[in-house]
Order: structure tokens, then sequence, then C-alpha cells
């Protein structure tokens, strides 16, 4: 039943043309489902902080790594973790640059912390960025 309201919210999102996000009510991972969504959580908010996760269906990578995003996004109520499919997106993962997944994107006050971004699956240095970015 649950599935079918997200599903029937995101239908709604796209016939109206609207920012939709979306996330489970289990998880504090908002889904990016537009390149407007995306605008809004990487450039909005004095004191704002987001990291934004560049994913794939196929990435086995990006399957490994989304447990530790989904584990640390509870832990971290200061920062808004949002996920993007980059075959659900191509022109917003295309204009941001993103080469590889997965692709973990850190912003503070709506610019990109360049020292904490970084591509790869790497467990210890998300941890370790997420972190950092919290005590910014």
């Amino acid at each position: 039943m649950m599935r079918k309201v997200l599903t029937s919210q995101a239908s709604l999102c796209r016939l109206h043309n609207s920012h939709c996000m979306s996330a489970s009510p289990r998880s504090r991972v908002t889904i990016i489902g537009s390149d407007e969504a995306y605008s809004q959580i990487t450039t909005e908010g004095a004191g704002r902080k987001a990291i934004v996760y560049f994913t794939a269906k196929w990435c086995p990578p990006c399957k490994m790594i989304d447990a530790v995003v989904g584990n640390a996004a509870p832990r971290h109520k200061d920062i808004d973790f949002a996920k993007l499919d980059v075959d659900e997106l191509n022109e917003t993962t295309s204009k941001a640059g993103v080469r590889s997944m997965p692709t973990f994107f850190y912003f503070q006050d709506g610019k990109l912390q360049h020292s904490l971004s970084f591509s790869g699956a790497d467990e210890e240095l998300l941890r370790k960025n997420v972190k950092q970015l919290s005590d910014l």
C-alpha cells in the first residue's frame, strides 16, 4: 500500500510538473525527482547542510554504499541527505559534472564543499566527511 502511495505521489509530481522530492517514511534520504528539486536542495537556505548522492540502479558499488548512507542520515539530523538516479536525471547529472558513480556532493549554505565531495564507494571517507560537514 505504501509503495502505491509513493508511486501515486511521484506520478502527480510529474503530471503537475512540480518540484517534487520524495522519501520513504522510514528513511531520511530524499529521492530527487527533478532538476528543480536538485537546485532547491543544493542552493537554498542559510545554514543548510546537504549531501547529494548520485547513484544508479545497475551500479554495484552504489548498492554497497547505500546502506552506509541510510545509516548515517538518522544520526545527522542537521544534514539533508538526498539521492539522485543518474539514469532518471541525465541532464542534471551532466550539468553537475558527475562522471562516475557513486558520487557524493556536500553542500553548506548553498555552496559546494569541494574538499568534502568525492566519487567512489569509500565507506570510511563517507563517514568522515559527513562528520566534518556536521561539525561545520
